[in-house]
């Protein structure tokens, strides 16, 4: 009998043993996993999502609408093709150029609520503006320039362009702002030679408002149509056939900081 109860305190023993080991081993092995678990799930949470598309915005006048164009694409057509073949996503292309437009006219059309909606969901706006400016200014009268009157309206345009990037920038902080010089079309002899330093003047103007706007780049077209063909590059007086947009866009691409 009492050899019989030491087996059996033996064998509880034993199973006794073995049952804590079980519990033992399961309880680490489950710790280490919910560990390991919680120091990888902060990296997970922390990459940020790569967007699925691209949205950009072009704001400026005829030249953005794309007159001159037959397919109306203009330059920021070209544009989005070329960022969405380096990008390999669809880019989304909202263009708001008005023909004739001038920059006065181009602040006030950021408070519309479809321009302002698009501005604040952009990744990358476009701002090619001035051209009417410097037409009005010059009564448009191209052979025979008024240097004090073309003064005056530099100093405006640079206002307007102030309040313009301002207003931008509160609509969307983030997105990166191309801002494009103008080019010199009063080329031919009987337009007047001063045309070309004024219109210099006023691209100086145009890079120190692209200077002062935070995550801003400032292209320059001035030198793109000079010694050219205009009959080859040009629909009209001022406006590029497809063939001149494409030299504008080029310029562009050549310029962008995207990812």
């Amino acid at each position: 009998m009492g050899n019989r109860k030491k087996v059996i305190y033996l064998l509880g023993a034993v199973v006794l043993v073995t049952a804590l080991f079980f519990i033992f081993y399961f309880v680490k092995e489950y710790s280490g996993d919910q560990g390991s678990e919680h120091r990888k799930s902060p990296q997970v949470q922390g990459k940020e999502p790569r967007p699925k598309q691209i949205r950009i915005v072009a704001l400026g006048d005829s030249l953005t609408y794309g007159r001159g164009d037959p397919k109306r694409k203009g330059y920021i057509g070209l544009v989005r093709q070329g960022m969405q073949q380096e990008l390999k996503r669809p880019v989304v292309l909202n263009n708001y150029g008005i023909s004739g437009q001038r920059s006065d006219q181009l602040y006030k059309q950021l408070s519309n609520g479809m321009v302002s909606r698009s501005v604040r969901q952009a990744n990358y706006i476009f701002l090619f503006i001035g051209t009417n400016d410097y037409r009005k200014t010059a009564g448009w009268n191209f052979r025979n320039i008024n240097q004090q009157e073309m003064a005056i309206g530099q100093k405006m345009l640079y206002s307007n362009l102030e309040k313009i990037t301002k207003k931008l920038r509160q609509q969307n902080k983030r997105a990166h702002i191309y801002i494009l010089g103008l080019y010199n079309p009063y080329t031919e002899n009987f337009y007047d030679a001063v045309s070309a330093q004024v219109i210099k003047k006023w691209n100086i103007s145009i890079q120190e408002i692209s200077e002062k706007t935070p995550n801003s780049t400032y292209i320059s077209t001035y030198e793109l149509f000079n010694g050219i063909s205009k009959r080859k590059y040009f629909s009209d007086a001022i406006h590029p056939n497809p063939r001149g947009y494409y030299l504008i866009a080029q310029r562009v691409i050549g310029e962008l900081k995207i990812r």
